[in-house]
């Protein structure tokens, strides 16, 4: 902890924000002294080592830290893109689409602390919490009517090119006028051998009739822990799509909770999770009925190889006045080694009487026989491996709306496989 406070005492030692941001960012971090890093012993956290965080010496990025980049770096998904390298906004190279306003997070908290602050309770989560004192990146993303339903915009957060161990805490903030349409895609590379830890928080407020289609894609370096937090607003008449994709980094956990307030609110929320190596990745997915004639879906599918390991714990909340709703979940895992683990939990926690929940969990490998019928047409062993998990992850990857990004999602996945084969 003692190194945390250091990184702390150097962050608000400047004087360029507000007093009320520099006591939100010392309260924040008096609750994380309070709360501690998770311990195995916490149900919510007992598959999941964070020694490695805890005790990686990480320093804030500095300026130091920016290398010379350009617009090269954002190639691979042709949309406009909103571009971070090593936790620097990089203006010149970023680009918005009309109906969209980008504000940096110290320009928002100026206009109005609650544009920064509200649409979610950190409670006990100690890296939200984390988050809120250190947040040292992130925008404030405004979609209008204007915004075309036809057009998507991304979050990049690029890391590369590091000299020694880093952490960023990004905050993504996103806010929906009434009845927009918006695609949004919150995205995580990086490369090299240095350790780094991003630790992001993302908040998504729908409104009224709005639609928002958000896709996260995580895929970094080896070296690499990414402990994501994203919360949903879901208003009255809302519609909420979200797809994550994770295939990379040593350790990954994305906390997801999820608001349904309003009749009509319709959310769904699917991942899908590819591991390798020792990687080790987490879900831990809270959907909060809150009001009546709502509607909720889960569909998360991990693919694991080699000594890899996965976590899902999904929990569907139906409180006690949230009668007429439909919520389901399901979790279904392929492994594709023998020493591959995988931990899911799967729970309903229900108040009300008048309500249709589902959930359930499988977990196996590749059949036998089906693998013996497409080599008796004649596939060989690895093609053969290759479109029965193809055919496994699609069920996710073509829940992507966007045509462009499901083709980015669906080149992600076929190199996930070809690194597979070839280990």
């Amino acid at each position: 902890m003692q190194h945390f406070e250091e990184q702390f005492a150097a962050l608000s030692g400047t004087d360029h924000e507000p007093p009320s941001l520099q006591q939100l960012r010392q309260t924040a971090f008096d609750q994380f002294k309070e709360i501690g890093f998770p311990q195995q012993s916490w149900e919510a956290w007992r598959f999941t080592n964070l020694k490695s965080v805890e005790r990686g010496r990480f320093r804030l990025a500095a300026a130091k830290d920016l290398p010379t980049i350009s617009d090269e770096a954002a190639i691979g998904l042709q949309i406009p893109t909103l571009l971070f390298v090593n936790g620097h906004y990089q203006p010149n190279l970023s680009k918005a689409p009309a109906g969209v306003t980008v504000s940096t997070l110290l320009e928002s908290y100026s206009e109005d602390a609650a544009l920064v602050t509200n649409g979610y309770d950190a409670g006990r989560s100690p890296f939200a919490v984390l988050n809120t004192a250190m947040m040292n990146s992130g925008l404030h993303l405004r979609f209008t009517e204007e915004f075309s339903s036809d057009s998507a915009v991304r979050f990049l957060y690029l890391t590369t090119k590091l000299s020694e161990p880093i952490m960023n805490h990004p905050r993504l903030v996103v806010d929906l006028a009434d009845g927009a349409q918006a695609t949004i895609v919150e995205e995580y590379r990086g490369d090299g051998e240095q350790p780094y830890w991003n630790n992001a928080l993302t908040v998504l407020r729908a409104s009224t009739n709005s639609q928002l289609n958000h896709v996260r894609i995580q895929h970094e370096a080896a070296s690499a822990s990414n402990l994501g937090a994203t919360f949903y607003q879901a208003p009255a008449d809302s519609a909420i799509h979200g797809t994550y994709l994770s295939a990379g980094s040593a350790l990954h956990r994305h906390d997801v909770n999820v608001v349904l307030s309003g009749e009509g609110a319709d959310v769904t929320v699917n991942g899908l999770c590819l591991t390798r190596e020792t990687e080790h990745a987490d879900h831990n997915i809270i959907m909060d009925h809150v009001s009546e004639h709502v509607t909720s879906r889960m569909l998360f599918k991990y693919i694991l190889a080699d000594r890899s390991s996965g976590v899902f714990n999904g929990r569907a909340v139906v409180r006690q006045d949230a009668q007429k709703i439909d919520a389901n979940q399901t979790n279904n895992n392929l492994l594709l080694s023998n020493d591959a683990l995988m931990n899911s939990n799967p729970q309903l926690e229900i108040y009300a009487d008048d309500v249709r929940c589902t959930h359930g969990s499988t977990t196996g490998q590749i059949s036998d026989d089906a693998l013996f019928y497409l080599r008796s047409r004649g596939l060989d062993t690895a093609s053969a491996k290759a479109l029965l998990i193809n055919g496994f992850a699609n069920e996710v990857v073509e829940e992507i709306k966007d045509d462009t990004v499901q083709a980015y999602a669906r080149d992600i996945l076929e190199s996930w496989l070809e690194g597979v084969n070839r280990g």
